[in-house]
């Protein structure tokens, strides 16, 4: 009995280990997909586990479909299949985010959101998916000092930052100047970030908004891979009380009015 049992645990062992490397449409996929994934869900038993775990499976399928494609093997239905269960994934990685960021752990999510990020930037394309479901988080922090020499003074010096996925911004305004600083990330070589800047004709100005987005520099590029890049606006003539505004990628991660 004892050898009988031995014997199965190997053969399985090494069935097992050979549907690692199997794709959708393979024989030994289920064992992949039904027994090798679901086991290492099992054992996820953390927050951070789990939220690494659907993170793979994520990236699993996209590298999936890659090889896939690469052998003329993807069809419409094997594509469908695979954009579900990645979409399945994320929504799963999202939810893990977020109890992970109640408990104050926002640095792990942003690592593994990035990895996501680079993965479909890299192979999202594949199974037309452009951009990943899951939330940009932000943080925000601001100080102010007050020059109270008269009762007609105003905020004369503001420092805000801003964090998240797309790397940290600072602004600070002094005396009339506002400035945006700060170093943004790249999930992919030859792109770079372009600031666009709108601001009311009035003098001084009331509103400020800075339009950040990504733009393509070239299909061949020397640019190391994720190396960040830094940005520095000035805009003189701002209002003490002017709306701000940040946007990244038209989304927006910072409004607030100076005064």
């Amino acid at each position: 009995m004892v050898i009988l049992l031995a014997i199965l645990l190997a053969i399985y062992g090494g069935v097992s280990y050979g549907a690692e490397s199997s794709l959708p449409g393979d024989s030994l996929y289920p064992i992949k997909t039904d027994i090798n994934e679901r086991v290492t869900g099992w054992i996820a038993l953390s927050a951070e586990a789990e939220l690494e775990h659907h993170a793979s499976l994520a990236i699993r399928r996209l590298e999936e479909a890659e090889k896939l494609k690469a052998e003329g093997r993807l069809d419409a239905e094997l594509k469908s299949r695979l954009e579900g269960e990645f979409r399945e994934h994320v929504k799963a990685a999202d939810e893990e985010m977020d109890s992970l960021e109640e408990k104050g752990e926002s640095e792990k999510v942003s690592s593994v959101r990035t990895k996501i990020k680079s993965s479909v930037s890299a192979k999202g394309s594949i199974l037309g998916i452009t951009e990943v479901e899951v939330e940009d988080e932000f943080e925000s922090e601001s100080e102010v000092e007050i020059n109270d020499d008269d009762e007609s003074s105003v905020e004369t010096s503001i420092r805000s930052k801003v964090s998240g996925d797309f790397g940290e911004l600072e602004l600070e305004y002094e005396s009339g100047d506002l400035k945006l600083s700060g170093k943004l990330a790249r999930a992919n070589p030859c792109v770079d970030w372009k600031v666009d800047t709108v601001i009311t004709k009035d003098m001084p100005s009331s509103s400020v908004t800075f339009d950040i987005k990504k733009t393509s520099t070239a299909e061949i590029c020397i640019q190391v891979l994720g190396k960040p890049q830094e940005i520095e606006v000035r805009v003189p003539n701002v209002s003490a009380n002017a709306d701000i505004t940040v946007k990244i990628e038209s989304k927006v991660v910072y409004s607030a009015k100076l005064r």
